[in-house]
């Protein structure tokens, strides 16, 4: 092929790697971290083994794999340093509301829960946490987040900070090299989803391509079962002054509903149990829309002839 091709670009997209607790007995064997598919077969394992694990971290890959494992028959312990679960995607009340689900279903959750070691002497035997609790444990899971592959780039001489430091056509510091994904910081925000990175090459192929193109940030959205239980946030659910809150909780029925209302507009939302309108009122706060007209019954779903959009 004599088509010439253009390679004084660089694009970084190194992604990032999952977190191991700077913790003594971190590098016993049976301690194993949670990110790709190995990482399922090694539970599918465990669980047909019937061993005892604990599972550290309580966001979204810490209770799949809590799920997982329960579901398989296996004893599970999730252990989270926060107050609840999820705290990046939902508030306290929805927090609690899964947390007393996710239990349902077997699972024993510790919150306000740091981990001091990992106890074993040739293999893990245990979890002491900070406090002198002790959980005994023949296998434990991390999954308590992931950081940015920043070093190619620091080793190149390129600003960064936790992720590399891109400007809202993703370049970095550095002249015709950009950056995307995991391993991308924008405006102080490593986003760690996959949409986002969509969202920024989308951005980047327009730019590159010489079209006028600039990436703002993205809505941060989850939509999706956790542990079996039906989940949604956006935006800004959790408020800020000005903003006011309509909120159905329902904990009978395992349902918890809350609109975040900001200058007459949706601004964020958190669903727990019932999501059918999910797509709907990501719509709505992706495009800014006044919601004057429904405002008194948006809470109950999307009205007649409105059509929702995909994410």
């Amino acid at each position: 092929n004599e088509e010439s091709v253009d390679f004084s670009r660089l694009v970084l997209a190194t992604g990032s790697s999952p977190l191991r607790l700077n913790v003594p007995g971190v590098d016993l064997p049976g301690v194993n971290t949670f990110r790709d598919s190995r990482d399922v077969d090694l539970l599918l394992t465990l669980a047909a083994a019937k061993k005892r694990v604990v599972v550290v971290g309580g966001g979204l890959l810490g209770l799949e794999a809590a799920y997982g494992l329960a579901k398989a028959g296996a004893p599970v312990t999730l252990v989270h340093l926060m107050d609840r679960l999820m705290e990046r995607q939902l508030d306290a009340p929805a927090g609690a509301l899964l947390k007393s689900l996710v239990e349902r279903k077997g699972i024993n959750v510790l919150l306000n829960a740091n981990t001091s070691r990992i106890i074993g002497e040739s293999r893990v035997e245990g979890v002491e946490l900070s406090d002198g609790r002790r959980i005994d444990a023949d296998a434990v899971i991390l999954a308590a987040g992931i950081r940015p592959n920043i070093s190619l780039a620091r080793e190149a001489g390129i600003a960064v900070n936790r992720g590399v430091i891109v400007d809202d056509q993703l370049q970095t510091g550095a002249s015709d090299v950009f950056a995307l994904g995991e391993c991308a910081e924008h405006r102080g925000i490593c986003y760690g989803l996959v949409e986002p990175a969509y969202e920024q090459a989308r951005v980047l192929a327009q730019h590159l391509a010489g079209r006028n193109a600039a990436y703002g940030g993205s809505v941060v959205a989850t939509n999706l079962k956790v542990s079996g239980v039906s989940v949604f946030s956006a935006g800004d659910f959790l408020g800020s002054d000005g903003s006011e809150a309509i909120v159905l909780n329902d904990l009978k029925r395992g349902t918890y509903k809350k609109l975040v209302i900001d200058e007459g507009r949706l601004a964020g939302a958190v669903l727990i149990g019932d999501t059918t309108d999910a797509l709907w009122y990501l719509e709505m706060i992706r495009n800014r829309e006044k919601i004057a007209g429904i405002r008194k019954d948006m809470m109950f779903g999307r009205p007649a002839g409105t059509l929702a959009v995909a994410a």
